[in-house]
């Protein structure tokens, strides 16, 4: 099955306006002045429905709540970024969550990329595809060459669930489409049609578009919302934590948000097999690390 990207949507909904994290900074890079205004949250999309067997962590988000500058980052992860799993060695990124679910995944990121991650959400295909149906729908820019492989993609996800689903709807034409759960969730599965890193990038549209979604929601209507979500994403965050963040959530959806492709075009190369025959992405270290960590906790 075609690995999924859109869990992430769900989760950015259910960050957006509700998770907050603490990230604490690493002395090479992080100025200790700026901690107390930069929370991370790593987003995770596995692969496949709710199945209780090992899986992969197709999607890899960072979000970023810059209280400091108010604006909200997404850093995509690559799946293929080859790096050091703990007691495992060199493998792709998403090899880690297969190993040791959410605790080995954050701290194969944290180790290699000096960061101290504590919180997530994660989604699968299924309940990626109940959290955009509970917020109406996502509104997102398709291109005409997208079209075709978008319409392919859904008549593959509207077989995921055994349930009554009704006729596959189809998107006609390019242009601003507003996605129901099955289209959204297909939407970001679109994997062939480019690369890996046009697939993140549709991912973050995604994303971003929640953000706004949400920014011109009621705010008598979050506690409900995030009610609603919260039954379909599994978080580490305290209900207390998760409260608190509510009231503050309108207007972190307002803020200006940001992205960023890790690792950055220029310091990767691209289509390198290992000695394991495996396609991996490797990087420069110093670079990218520098650069990331200029973009979450700088200006």
């Amino acid at each position: 099955m075609k690995k999924i990207i859109t869990t992430f949507l769900s989760l950015v909904i259910s960050l957006t306006m509700i998770t907050n994290i603490y990230a604490l900074d690493d002395e090479t890079f992080i100025e200790t002045s700026k901690e107390k205004f930069v929370d991370n949250i790593l987003l995770i999309g596995k692969d496949g429905g709710q199945s209780k067997g090992a899986s992969r962590s197709d999607t890899m988000v960072i979000l970023t709540i810059d209280n400091l500058n108010k604006s909200l980052k997404l850093t995509s992860l690559a799946r293929d970024t080859l790096i050091n799993i703990p007691g495992k060695g060199y493998e792709k990124l998403n090899h880690a969550y297969a190993y040791g679910n959410e605790d080995l995944l954050l701290q194969t990121i944290n180790d290699n990329f000096k960061l101290n991650i504590k919180d997530y959400a994660v989604v699968d295909f299924n309940s990626f595809i109940e959290v955009i149906d509970i917020l109406g729908g996502v509104e997102v820019d398709v291109k005409e060459k997208e079209v075709e492989s978008l319409n392919k993609t859904i008549e593959n996800c509207y077989g995921l669930k055994d349930e009554n689903k009704g006729k596959i709807k189809y998107i006609d034409s390019e242009g601003i489409q507003k996605l129901n759960g099955y289209q959204a969730l297909a939407y970001a599965r679109i994997r062939k049609l480019d690369t890996i890193y046009k697939r993140d990038e549709r991912q973050r549209k995604i994303l971003i578009s929640l953000a706004k979604k949400l920014s011109n929601t009621s705010v008598t209507n979050y506690p409900k919302i995030m009610k609603n979500v919260l039954r379909h994403v599994d978080v580490n965050i305290s209900l207390d934590k998760l409260m608190n963040l509510a009231f503050s959530a309108h207007e972190l959806a307002s803020y200006d948000i940001k992205q960023m492709q890790f690792p950055l075009e220029q310091y990767r190369e691209e289509g390198q097999i290992n000695e394991d025959g495996m396609y991996v992405v490797k990087w420069k270290e110093e670079e990218n690390l520098k650069i990331l960590h200029q973009f979450i906790y700088g200006k």
